[in-house]
């Protein structure tokens, strides 16, 4: 009854959509039909070729996702792992998760109602109602609406970024990372501590540690921004 009843307040939060909802009530059905919670599932390994992406689905749902040096396979714990267009898909709804991936692999991610722990990977996608927690992330292409992310970044190269709808951002960049920052907070505060050099720009406010050979834009309609280094 209070997995539902979270289920309703999510709908109502605009957390949810209403097919969202459903399908998730179904999946409650079925649990209690089968007698309660689903045992956890043994730990399945999917081949996964070097720089391979994984799509991690998180519906109302505690995950954890680990990038693992020298692990040649994905290794998921809770639930199985699905193919979609030759993807390999983690999908967690109302329960707890573990992924296992190769170290620095593209996690494109889909989250709502959930937190998710985050570390040695890279973390594309978007996230509502969701709380994210990352260490070492090594890249970063973002969108987060009614959440919060707290993250260790390792930039050095690339594009990136990370655009806030409505939430806070807590961002730590790691010793050994060159980057540019450019930052704009519209309602909100934007706090920057550390070794950076400002440089001019026109519209944001630019940001440079080391050479600045990678690129973050970082934009916040409503909440605050911290950048720390």
């Amino acid at each position: 009854m209070e997995d539902k009843r979270r289920i309703l307040e999510m709908v109502r939060e605009g957390v949810l959509t209403p097919e969202e909802a459903l399908e998730l009530l179904s999946v409650l059905e079925e649990r209690e039909l089968a007698g309660g919670e689903r045992p956890p599932v043994e730990a399945s390994q999917v081949f996964a070729p070097q720089g391979f992406r994984v799509q991690v689905q998180a519906f109302g749902a505690s995950l954890e996702v680990v990038g693992v040096a020298g692990l040649e396979g994905l290794e998921a714990e809770g639930v199985g792992v699905t193919q979609e267009g030759g993807i390999p898909v983690y999908r967690v709804s109302l329960g707890e998760g573990r992924l296992r991936v190769p170290e620095g692999a593209e996690v494109m991610l889909l989250a709502k109602g959930s937190h998710v722990d985050l570390a040695g990977v890279v973390l594309k996608g978007r996230a509502l109602g969701a709380n994210l927690e990352g260490d070492r992330l090594l890249g970063l292409d973002l969108a987060l609406s009614g959440g919060n992310l707290e993250a260790g970044l390792f930039l050095r190269d690339g594009e990136h970024r990370l655009e806030v709808r409505a939430g806070n951002a807590e961002i730590r960049f790691l010793p050994g990372s060159d980057l540019e920052v450019e930052a704009q907070v519209r309602l909100g505060g934007l706090e920057v501590a550390g070794p950076w050099r400002q440089v001019a720009a026109s519209g944001g406010r630019r940001w440079s540690l080391g050479e600045g050979k990678a690129k973050l834009r970082a934009r916040v309609a409503m909440g605050n921004l911290e950048l720390e280094a």
